[in-house]
């Protein structure tokens, strides 16, 4: 199979995923940790998508948030059943289904599909980014008139106190933050131009995988926090138009932009 015929199964995972979360009646809730919950909707979510995929795909390997899987293998998919589950229990349309894929250690497929707002966004290595099938692309807006949207990293105190650290410098240095509860989705709204840059420390592969194909195959740049550090291996996601990124990875750094 293709990487575009792949593509094209992520997308239909995808949406038959988003049918089923969306057409739910109650549903158990239970807590994994510290701010951090599954529900069972997640689980039914995650085994869909794995079913869907490796029925087409049985030479690949399937690792998901709650089930896991193998860490490294010659074809992956990469599964967030549910990015943003806290915004799906509250009712909060802006939660995602996040897959990626992986072959010989390059992610090269991207998948992210919004239910609440039927959006699509879905790119190929090296065949740009699309939105619903239209092209989108990153911004070029500069860094007095950028719009971030920040993860608070509230799970892990040294990354919550870490982030905490360097809002002032931040908040004085853009347009405004936000927020949406969905590092996938965030990564989505740089990559169609919606917002400037996204920032968190101490997420997983998951969470940003199928999103970090999106960003940079609309034109964006995706590293770590700091100074040569690669944010695919960290979990420290600095992504943006490119056009503020070095400043903000000076923000990052505890610095401040005069």
């Amino acid at each position: 199979m293709t990487l575009i015929e792949k593509a094209a199964l992520a997308e239909k995972a995808a949406r038959a995923s988003g049918e089923m979360l969306e057409h739910r009646g109650p549903f158990k809730v239970r807590r994994k940790s510290e701010n951090d919950f599954v529900t069972e909707m997640d689980y039914r979510s995650e085994a869909l998508i794995r079913d869907m995929l490796l029925a087409a795909c049985p030479e690949d390997a399937f690792f998901g948030e709650e089930n896991g899987g193998p860490a490294i293998a010659r074809g992956r998919w990469i599964v967030d059943p549910i990015d943003g589950t806290t915004n799906y229990i509250r009712g909060q349309r802006l939660y995602s289904i996040s897959i990626a894929y992986e072959q010989d250690g390059i992610l090269q497929i991207g998948c992210v599909f919004c239910p609440g707002t039927d959006e699509l966004f879905l790119a190929v290595r090296g065949q740009g980014a699309r939105l619903n099938g239209q092209p989108i692309h990153v911004s070029d807006t500069p860094l007095r008139d950028a719009v971030v949207h920040l993860g608070f990293g509230h799970r892990i105190p040294k990354n919550r106190e870490r982030t905490l650290a360097i809002f002032p410098a931040l908040i004085s240095s853009v347009s405004d933050v936000r927020r949406t509860g969905s590092a996938a989705y965030d990564l989505c709204c740089v990559a169609a131009g919606r917002a400037d840059a996204f920032m968190e420390l101490g997420i997983n592969l998951y969470d940003y995988g199928a999103g970090y194909v999106i960003v940079t195959e609309a034109g964006g740049r995706f590293t770590g926090w700091d100074e040569g550090e690669d944010g695919l291996v960290t979990g420290n996601p600095l992504a943006t138009n490119g056009v503020i990124h070095e400043a903000l990875m000076q923000i990052a750094q505890g610095g401040s932009i005069t």
